[in-house]
């Protein structure tokens, strides 16, 4: 997939463009402050990814280290996801992303739909209002031009501004690595409060289908982790008397599972292309991800 490869070369261009030593950082330079060289967004990643963080992503740079190193797994999961199911028929798939980011769930369904000769037209709409990733969210649409998709990305409030497409529903909605965000930011209370706002909006817009793929970090009833979020939402929706069809998927090398029937992918490898002298993609060479596929009628 060209176009992926030509994002990882603009990424890897610009992160070696800036100087290390000189670099701004909105952090006070947490890297240095925690073993790290000045530059190395390594302990900041790991620091935002694990545990209870400080700060999120915040700086032009790590938004680079970020696609460079995670967009192959996180595209390539939402590849398997979208693999399973057969779209030959439909001609035209609306998607929304809640909490996009950089969008590489965007890749995925491109390189599963194309892999698979389909000539279904995609309409994303990528919603995130940490506009820390407007860079990369233009490079994409740039490198994504040729193909002729509708792409756009939002900066706003999706559950006050969500614009729809031209009065047609949505097809999928994509919660890609969100739900584990929320989870660590939010206290118990919102938590609740998200996910009331998320069946509403799922309601309101006459969603078809939900795709989570998020860390497969598995939790409890403290509603602790993405997965235990999303089975609150699916929750909320069999009470708000909709009929709901779930399943879930894994990938070999998951600790572990509840009782909810989960499917195991027969492989975990990553499907797009690497760019080669991309040095920042350690230890990150297979998915491992949790997901659950929604079907609401």
């Amino acid at each position: 997939m060209q176009e992926f490869i030509n994002l990882q070369k603009e990424c890897l261009a610009q992160i070696n463009a800036m100087p290390s030593d000189g670099c701004a950082c909105s952090i006070n330079h947490y890297c240095q402050q925690h073993g790290c060289n000045k530059g190395d967004c390594s302990e900041c990643l790991h620091h935002i990814q694990r545990g209870c963080p400080s700060f999120h992503y915040c700086c032009e740079r790590i938004t680079y280290c970020y696609v460079l190193r995670f967009f192959n797994r996180f595209a390539s999961e939402i590849t398997h996801f979208i693999n399973r199911y057969n779209f030959s028929r439909i001609t035209s798939l609306n998607v929304v992303s809640l909490g996009c980011g950089p969008g590489s769930e965007l890749y995925g369904i491109i390189k599963s739909l194309r892999s698979r000769q389909y000539r279904t037209q995609i309409n994303y709409k990528g919603y995130d209002m940490n506009n820390i990733w407007r860079p990369i969210q233009e490079m994409s649409k740039r490198h994504l031009s040729a193909l002729g998709y509708n792409i756009e990305f939002h900066t706003t409030d999706i559950f006050r501004d969500f614009e729809g497409f031209n009065n047609e529903g949505i097809t999928i909605l994509v919660l890609n690595y969100v739900l584990s965000d929320v989870v660590k930011y939010k206290t118990a209370e919102e938590r609740q409060h998200f996910a009331d706002c998320l069946t509403d909006f799922i309601i309101a817009n006459k969603i078809n289908f939900i795709f989570f793929n998020d860390i497969n970090f598995y939790g409890d009833v403290s509603i602790n982790s993405g997965v235990q979020l999303m089975k609150l939402v699916i929750q909320n929706l069999r009470l708000r008397e909709k009929t709901v069809h779930d399943k879930y998927f894994y990938f070999n090398g998951d600790p572990y599972r509840g009782n909810e029937n989960w499917r195991m992918y027969e492989s975990n490898y990553n499907l797009l292309p690497v760019l080669q002298g991309n040095n920042y993609m350690r230890n990150v060479e297979t998915c491992g991800s949790k997901q659950i596929f929604v079907k609401i009628q």
